[in-house]
């Protein structure tokens, strides 16, 4: 069982102002941090910190003394290291006894959670040794919401920053110099910058704000990886345009501009399924953070040509239905996490390239661009079970938004097309494309006959091909 004297013995030689004594102590102190003994010290060191209270100051047996004692000897460490790199023990042990003390729940470390931030930053702008170890602390303070409140604003700012410039700078070596600089080592950046992006302590200032949108500008500019560095950096972006992206005004464009090229073309030829769902939600994200028809327009276009492709190519919604599955034809349509993501947000662009004026993608067969309109009506009368299920994902959220005639207009084209997608479906066996169109057709028809559009529902409907409106009969 650990006692007062274990503690007191391990602080003493760690307050030292010589360096071997320290050195003693913190390999005192990392007896206890393993193996059988390691779960007594922590109770032993947790219960003297809960009975603290409120603007007490800890004493020597509470996890705040020890931390604070451990910056301290870590200060000295690398102030007595001028000529060789500081120890890593340290370091390691710091990161152990943070680990140890702070669950999340007990709060353990709130009253040091300031001192910790900005020994932190104070580390990291002059000690690389000691990065990967202070940014598995950075990582673990910031998860706890409580903590991140502590981290003044300067210091945060100053932390995005030397991460922006750490993974870029990592980046360009590998681009200018072909080096194997580990993988793992720039990912592990990225998570922290992650982390600091997640948890501001408040509102991003103007001067953060711009030096973030140039640092994610100059590291897709060096960036060459398609793995998991590229996803984690789109979830970076994707996290900073939730927490800032109202507050941001054109400069999300500026970086949109700036990496959309590399990122769509990415999207169609990636087979990395978290990949491709961050990318959705970055397109929804900065889709709706456009603003006005100008800046819409510009980012509609690139989006109903990579939104088109991805229609094209999506595999069938049963695909991974085993043969021998007894109620396979039940489960006909049904869709995975990722392809619901994919559909409403096809849905969600070809709601906005109706109401304002956009071009469709050009073809292989024409040259010539038929508005959003026609380009839709083109592709769900093919019947391809992918274009009707975001045709019916447009149609359920947002068909109060579209045009009238445009409903019908659609309706017609499916009407018209359906024995011809009916019988297609029969000869090969496949029935997804028939299954969407018939509940695209469903959709519409719901729609259609609501009174929102002074629609009696007991009438019945007829459509004529050229005028193109609905006319009601009493049966």
């Amino acid at each position: 069982m650990v006692t007062s004297r274990d503690v007191h013995e391990i602080v003493s030689k760690l307050s030292s102002d010589k360096a071997k004594p320290r050195e003693e102590g913190l390999k005192l102190l990392n007896t206890w941090l393993e193996g059988e003994r390691l779960i007594e010290f922590c109770r032993y060191l947790g219960r003297n910190t809960s009975m603290l209270k409120p603007h007490e100051i800890p004493h020597a047996e509470t996890w705040p003394f020890l931390v604070k004692l451990l910056t301290k000897a870590i200060q000295l460490e690398v102030s007595a290291s001028k000529k060789r790199p500081p120890k890593l023990a340290f370091a390691k042990t710091l990161r152990i006894v943070v680990q140890r003390a702070e669950d999340g729940k007990s709060l353990h470390l709130l009253s040091v959670a300031k001192l910790l931030f900005n020994h932190i930053w104070e580390i990291l702008k002059d000690v690389p040794s000691f990065q990967s170890e202070y940014g598995i602390i950075l990582r673990h303070l910031l998860a706890v919401k409580h903590l991140q409140f502590h981290l003044r604003k300067r210091v945060y700012s100053s932390l995005v920053l030397l991460y922006m410039g750490k993974v870029e700078i990592s980046l360009s070596e590998q681009r200018s110099y072909g080096q194997a600089n580990p993988k793992e080592e720039v990912f592990r950046c990225i998570l922290t910058l992650h982390s600091l992006l997640d948890s501001p302590p408040g509102d991003f200032s103007d001067d953060l704000r711009e030096g973030i949108t140039k640092g994610f500008i100059e590291i897709f500019s060096n960036l060459r990886d398609e793995g998991k560095v590229l996803r984690k950096l789109v979830e970076c972006i994707n996290t900073y345009l939730i927490r800032d992206g109202p507050n941001m005004g054109t400069q999300s464009l500026e970086i949109h501009d700036a990496i959309h090229q590399f990122l769509f073309r990415v999207w169609v030829t990636t087979h990395d399924r978290g990949l491709k769902d961050a990318l959705v939600l970055y397109a929804r994200l900065q889709l709706k953070l456009a603003r006005g028809a100008t800046d819409g327009s510009a980012l509609l276009e690139q989006l109903l040509d990579i939104i088109g492709k991805e229609l094209d190519h999506i595999n069938t919604s049963t695909t991974s239905l085993p043969w021998n599955d007894t109620n396979r034809d039940d489960k006909r349509g049904t869709l995975t996490n990722s392809q619901s993501s994919l559909l409403e947000l096809a849905a969600f662009v070809f709601c906005r390239a109706c109401l304002i004026p956009c071009k469709a993608p050009v073809t292989d067969k024409r040259t010539r661009r038929e508005n959003a309109v026609v380009y839709l009506h083109e592709q769900i009368i093919k019947g391809k079970w992918s274009w009707n299920s975001a045709f019916c994902f447009l149609v359920h959220v947002y068909s109060s938004r579209v045009k009238h005639e445009y409903l019908i207009y659609w309706f017609e084209g499916l009407s018209t097309n359906f024995e011809r997608i009916m019988n297609a479906a029969t000869m090969e066996h496949a029935y997804d494309d028939l299954l969407w169109t018939l509940r695209s057709l469903q959709g519409l028809s719901s729609v259609l006959l609501s009174p929102i559009y002074g629609v009696d529902c007991s009438g019945k409907v007829e459509f004529t091909n050229n005028q193109r409106r609905i006319t009601t009969r009493k049966s």
